[in-house]
């Protein structure tokens, strides 16, 4: 008997990077009749896990890494991070199946897996960019004004990525459209403290007779760096902003990417208050898989020296102790962690 069924298979996200860790999966919405359900369940199944295992790939590693991997990507290979599938509201109704499946994978082997393979990798993305854009034409300049057909575009529709400043006096004083000619990387962080954003993105628009010509730069760990140009005959700002978002974020990655070849080291002071917050600062620090080794060095009463090795920079190492509610303080060549 021939086999008939529909297929309605749902991927359910969100873009907000901060909401959703870039090692998560997401639940899958799955619909369809058949004749044989637990076959057609089990190859959408093994669908769903092609999709949730390679899109974390893609958010995690640059696009060239994500690339040559996904040639090596099988099933088997799939299986061997799978740590469990959820399924809820799962309905079978004679031919008739539903279920929400969500696959989750083993984190500690993943990244087992990129170092074993050398390869860099993010745990986290900025959740936006700073974003100065500077509209030149052979008759005028616009940089922090409402007459910025950019900021009037970005303001108008729902690009969260581009982090838009205030276009106030302050800016215009903070920085000029001369400081930008000439990347002034002393005057562009003047006014990156204001906003207190560290990743930065400049977009130069050139327009003469025949075209529009665009200059991207990114400022990261305090570093220009040029992306490729880019040209269009007539704006298009929905093609601009969405190919440029890939590119700053694909930058960023190779800039800011967890390396798995060597180790820094520092002395840390972990203070606590009793041993329950001792054992509660170790466990959210072994949940940062950058950190290789603790070395326990001294110790006194409620402080333990410790002397700390981590792959990455300590950038990376501060970003990942707070986000796992443990405080960082610097000092000197020391430092001190303690619980939020």
């Amino acid at each position: 008997m021939k086999i008939y069924f529909i297929l309605i298979l749902i991927l359910i996200f969100t873009n907000s990077v901060k909401s959703s860790p870039l090692f998560d999966s997401n639940f899958y919405e799955i619909k369809f009749n058949s004749n044989n359900v637990e076959n057609t369940k089990l190859k959408k199944i093994n669908e769903i896990k092609y999709l949730s295992f390679n899109k974390i790939f893609k958010n995690i590693l640059t696009n060239n890494d994500y690339l040559n991997l996904n040639k090596d990507i099988n099933l088997d290979l799939i299986n061997t991070f799978i740590k469990n599938i959820i399924f809820e509201d799962e309905k079978i109704i004679n031919n008739n199946y539903s279920s929400k499946v969500k696959i989750n994978y083993n984190k500690k082997k993943i990244i087992t897996y990129l170092r074993n393979n050398n390869l860099q990798y993010v745990e986290f993305l900025p959740e936006k960019f700073l974003t100065i854009i500077l509209n030149q034409s052979y008759i005028e300049k616009n940089l922090f004004s409402k007459h910025n057909e950019y900021y009037n575009f970005l303001l108008s529709n729902n690009f969260n990525f581009y982090k838009i400043p205030n276009l106030d006096l302050n800016d215009r004083y903070l920085l000029s459209h001369s400081d930008i000619e000439k990347k002034n990387l002393y005057k562009i962080n003047k006014l990156a403290e204001k906003y207190k954003y560290s990743d930065i993105l400049i977009i130069i628009s050139k327009k003469n007779k025949k075209n529009i010509i665009y200059n991207f730069y990114l400022i990261t760990n305090n570093q220009i760096y040029p992306l490729n140009n880019f040209s269009q005959d007539n704006i298009n700002y929905n093609e601009l902003f969405l190919y440029l978002k890939e590119e700053v974020i694909d930058l960023w990655k190779i800039n800011n990417g967890i390396q798995n070849k060597f180790t820094n080291s520092l002395n840390c002071s972990i203070q606590y208050f009793n041993l329950f917050e001792l054992k509660e600062i170790l466990k959210k620090m072994n949940n940062i898989l950058i950190i290789k080794r603790k070395k326990l060095i001294s110790f006194s009463y409620k402080e333990k020296l410790y002397e700390i090795s981590y792959y990455g920079n300590k950038k990376i190492l501060l970003k990942l102790l707070n986000s796992n509610g443990l405080k960082f303080i610097d000092e000197k060549n020391n430092c001190k962690i303690l619980l939020v």
